[in-house]
């Protein structure tokens, strides 16, 4: 098998679209059922989740799909659950400091929040290790939807941020159990190995968990000082402009990580032939994606999500394409550490956080307001990502050549 066939590319793209139609059509309600502070707590927990959801996970979502047998997949599913644990408290502790005097709202949404997504994220590389793709099809097809009818229902009941934690933790579970995978693990021939090692594993992990963390920086840094209500906005047009990344981002990184890890495993040393055309597509579709929604969104933001969030309107503009660029450049990060690229993972994600603290200081020492604070920041962002797509294409054309050799 060097790479999936073009009908489960198609399949995993639609499913992944009509998985997120659901969250996304929902938010108006959600916006309308919860009050700019709630959806603040909610943002804010969401945001320190994904930070520490590279942790949680460990990298088994890229080691499984390369995993030799059934007994390295179990080995690697539990240590992942052991990491959630741990990663949940820490979470949890950094979300009441973020928010201190907020209450619980945020740190019990986050662990909530934490626990869903490294349930999804093992168990879908899980079905990617035992090839079958039909399953998780119907996985990305049936998950969001869950997710959004649950959390609005919830919501009604509790117009709160746990309430949506509770909804996003009951949706992802109730999927999975409906839909597991009954298929053993194929044998894994000689083929690559994913470069292993505690530090290597510890520097991709870190490298992960700083690319979210800046990501999400300004939202958490505008938390403390400007209150619950501004991260709400922040969080909404960060939300809003990133719909193209959610709608078929994940698909992207199943295709990407279901190809790159059957390669790896027959052998075959075509990386780039099997990647190229997705990239430059991808590319041309995150330029589109900014142009439109810089353009269209803001202007009718108030109509959409009502009077009080016309201020999201601002951040849906200026964050349009460092969001979509995102599309092309959050892919590789799994081919970087396939291909053994973790340091150099850590040092584009240092320089990045970096370069946003710089930004942000620059913002406050000068007065700046947030808006202004907010665009340096997004050229720091397409810098970065440039540089991802750039070095991790080089690094797969070496790869090629290097086997050609072999």
């Amino acid at each position: 098998m060097a790479k999936i066939g073009f009908g489960i590319r198609k399949q995993l793209l639609i499913s992944q679209v009509f998985g997120q139609i659901a969250p996304i059509a929902v938010i108006p309600v959600l916006t309308r059922l919860l009050s700019p502070e709630q959806m603040g707590h909610y943002q804010v927990a969401l945001s320190i989740a994904l930070v520490a959801i590279p942790f949680a996970v460990f990298q088994a979502d890229v080691l499984v799909p390369v995993a030799r047998d059934a007994h390295k997949v179990k080995l690697l599913e539990r240590r992942a659950f052991l990491a959630t644990l741990i990663v949940g408290l820490i979470a949890a502790f950094s979300a009441l400091m973020v928010t201190a005097g907020g209450g619980v709202q945020s740190p019990i949404t986050t662990v909530l929040l934490l626990f869903a997504m490294s349930l999804t994220s093992v168990s879908n590389a899980s079905l990617i290790r035992r090839e079958d793709m039909g399953k998780l099809v119907k996985r990305n097809m049936v998950g969001g939807t869950l997710v959004a009818v649950i959390q609005v229902v919830c919501a009604m009941f509790s117009p709160t941020a746990i309430a949506l934690g509770i909804g996003m933790l009951l949706g992802r579970s109730l999927c999975q159990a409906l839909l597991r995978s009954t298929k053993n693990y194929p044998l894994h021939s000689n083929g690559d190995d994913i470069p292993e090692g505690l530090w290597r594993t510890i520097g991709g992990v870190a490298a992960n968990a700083l690319g979210t963390f800046a990501s999400q920086m300004p939202m958490l840094v505008v938390a403390p000082f400007y209150g619950a209500a501004a991260a709400g906005h922040l969080g909404l047009g960060q939300r809003v402009v990133g719909a193209p990344t959610g709608l078929i981002g994940q698909a992207v990184n199943q295709i990407i990580v279901a190809d790159a890890s059957a390669i790896m495993r027959s052998g075959d040393p075509r990386l780039w032939v099997g990647l190229r055309k997705q990239i430059i597509l991808l590319i041309c579709f995150s330029l589109a994606a900014a142009v439109t929604i810089g353009t269209v969104v803001p202007p009718i933001t108030p109509w959409l999500f009502g009077a009080a969030w016309e201020e999201a309107g601002k951040y849906i503009q200026i964050l349009a394409l460092p969001m979509c660029l995102q599309l092309t450049a959050i892919p590789m990060a799994p081919l970087m550490i396939m291909l053994g690229m973790q340091k150099v993972m850590l040092g584009l994600q240092i320089f990045r956080v970096l370069g946003i603290l710089g930004c942000i200081i620059a913002g406050a020492k000068f007065s700046l307001s947030m808006p202004i604070t907010i665009t340096l920041i997004s050229v720091v962002w397409v810098m970065a990502y440039l540089l991802t797509i750039g070095l991790t294409i080089i690094k797969i054309k070496k790869h090629d050549v290097q086997k050609d050799r072999a």
